[in-house]
């Protein structure tokens, strides 16, 4: 275990009891205790299931599931593709690749791409809409969830392996719902039809939002969704569109000048 959990772990178990049956200066260093611990999010916590606030049940969803703001989608119907696109992708410097569970033999694919690259993506699975979705995604290694819309009881499912979901939504009402599940990083589904406007104007009601514009997004308008309030990016057909070796050599290329365009026109995440 390393000193970081060990000393949370230590926080846990010897000065909250502690606490509960002694008298002013104990209260005083609980309640330090608390506005340090509140200030920061323990690096294992991102899989672990905890959430920021403690309260929700939900795991938080951090950079760490985008650490280049980008989250590729592989959607496509050819099953012998899924693999090369994805490897293609990750070539091109962005890690967390999203399979889409309408592609054929999508599970089998997922399971496939986390183990050939468990050390350099990070492997979810899409368009998961219900719980046997779910549990098969689960089941197949996948490490996070994606969906179009939004399933309390798919978000138990996530709850109960301890990954994240990133519910899909579009109004202000799907939005909201989702938010008083206690999730924060939503998919915003097709994004590019109202354009990044759109993210701007969401937040303005809802700033808690974690929004991650999905369907339309491209190297036309990825820094005008940054720039708006984006924190992440949900990419398919921009990037994978193109068969064949040549196709695959396309598809790192497209992946490369999207996370240089990312990182140029790099705005501070919201935390």
């Amino acid at each position: 275990m390393d000193s970081t959990r060990a000393s949370w772990r230590h926080i846990s178990v010897d000065y909250l009891p502690m606490s509960a049956c002694a008298g002013r200066i104990w209260s005083a260093r609980l309640l330090s205790l608390r506005l340090e611990t509140s200030r920061a999010t323990p690096p294992w916590s991102t899989w672990s299931g905890f959430s920021r606030v403690g309260e929700s049940g939900a795991p938080p969803v951090t950079e760490d599931i985008a650490p280049e703001r980008l989250i590729a989608i592989v959607r496509t119907r050819d099953p012998e593709l899924a693999v090369p696109l994805a490897e293609a992708i990750v070539r091109g410097g962005v890690t967390s690749i999203e399979i889409a569970l309408t592609t054929p033999d999508a599970l089998e694919t997922i399971t496939e791409l986390t183990s050939r690259l468990a050390d350099r993506a990070l492997v979810g699975a899409g368009t998961v809409r219900t719980v046997r979705d779910a549990r098969s995604a689960i089941a197949a290694g996948a490490r996070f969830l994606v969906a179009p819309d939004f399933n309390e009881d798919v978000l138990d499912e996530a709850r109960a392996a301890r990954i994240p979901y990133v519910p899909g939504a579009l109004t202000p009402s799907e939005v909201g719902n989702i938010l008083a599940a206690g999730v924060e990083m939503v998919k915003i589904f097709p994004a590019g039809r109202l354009g990044p406007a759109y993210i701007r104007d969401l937040l303005g009601p809802f700033p808690q939002l974690r929004p991650v514009p999905t369907g339309g997004v491209d190297l036309s308008n990825a820094t005008d969704f940054l720039q708006a309030g984006a924190v992440a990016l949900g990419v398919g057909s921009a990037l994978t569109s193109g068969t064949g070796q040549a196709g695959l050599d396309g598809v790192s290329a497209r992946t490369r000048r999207l996370k240089q365009l990312v990182n140029t026109g790099r705005v501070e995440v919201r935390r």
